[in-house]
């Protein structure tokens, strides 16, 4: 009788069961779809929020300046270190190395790794003590780099070297067997592969180094030159001008002798002249002559004027008052 007594609860509990379930995942089903109602309602009071939403300020829109100096504001004191150190000691005739480019880089590239270095080495971020030397130093580079006349010509040497490297290279690899296996015997894209590679780029730049140097010494022995000239044709000038005065000062010299001669000789002969009691006829300077008249004229200023007897000449007016 217990046994039937506990078994019956037990069959009454099973026959409910089923019943029980159904209302609870009745249940279930209702809280989940006024969640999901909820949460749409959510995301869709979200979205009507942001779509009236003002737009950002446009000083919140970082350019790519800012994301640099962000960028560079954590690197550590031993990579700006290494930094200065590599541009105090690269090569000082190639503004390229100075800031760490390809030989083949645009402007855009240039300005863009100048400020990338700058902000490196800038002596406020910085604390080697030869920040500011190597902050001037790619400074410089960048000027040279920006003249497009210096530009040029480095260029120009640089494509020099550029095509003796790959010369070189060619005549390295003409029996290469195993660059012929991996292109396929395409000589093009060998050498294309090669020029992106950082051996290429290595070996420019020791080329480059040496048609730089080789192009600098040629220069500099021409500037001796031309200075040497200007040296010489100097001091020839300045010899020259010396002997010219020399010259004048003893032309000077000898006129003065000679006018004193001749005031001497004057003295003598007039001291000679009074001596001997004659008068050397001297001839005036400026004398007046009349002029010699046509036979007409001259009987008409005779028949007015007179005639001076002794002189056989037309008379002068103050003559002629005199002579009435």
């Amino acid at each position: 009788n217990v046994v039937a007594t506990a078994a019956a609860p037990t069959e009454a509990a099973t026959e409910n069961a089923p019943a029980k379930k159904d209302k609870d995942d009745d249940v279930d089903a209702d809280a989940r779809a006024e969640k999901a109602a909820v949460e749409r309602e959510r995301i869709a009071a979200a979205a009507a929020a942001t779509a009236s939403a003002a737009p950002p300020p446009i000083e919140e829109i970082k350019d790519d300046e800012t994301l640099l100096k962000e960028f560079f504001a954590d690197v550590s004191d031993a990579t700006r270190d290494a930094e200065v150190l590599r541009i105090l000691s690269c090569f000082k005739l190639n503004p390229y190395e100075h800031l760490n480019l390809r030989f083949d880089a645009t402007e855009d590239q240039i300005k863009r790794a100048f400020r990338k270095v700058s902000l490196m080495v800038h002596p406020d971020k910085c604390k080697h003590a030869d920040a500011k030397a190597a902050f001037d130093a790619i400074g410089q580079a960048q000027q040279l780099l920006a003249q497009e006349e210096v530009r040029r010509e480095l260029d120009f040497n640089l494509s020099r070297a550029k095509d003796a490297v790959i010369k070189a290279w060619r005549k390295e690899t003409r029996n290469d067997v195993v660059l012929r296996v991996r292109f396929n015997g395409d000589r093009d894209a060998q050498q294309e592969a090669f020029l992106q590679s950082d051996e290429f780029h290595e070996r420019w730049k020791l080329e480059g180094r040496k048609n730089i140097v080789d192009l600098e010494w040629r220069r500099r022995k021409l500037t001796l030159r031309i200075k040497a000239e200007e040296e010489r044709v100097t001091a020839e000038e300045k010899v020259e001008a010396a002997e010219r005065k020399k010259k004048q000062k003893a032309q000077k010299q000898w006129d003065d002798e000679k006018a004193r001669e001749g005031r001497v000789g004057g003295w003598r002969d007039f001291m000679n002249e009074k001596k001997s009691g004659k008068k050397k006829k001297q001839k005036v300077t400026g004398e007046f002559r009349a002029p010699a008249l046509k036979k007409e004229a001259r009987a008409e200023e005779e028949e007015y004027y007179g005639t001076d007897k002794n002189a056989n000449r037309v008379l002068r007016p103050d003559e002629v008052t005199k002579a009435w």
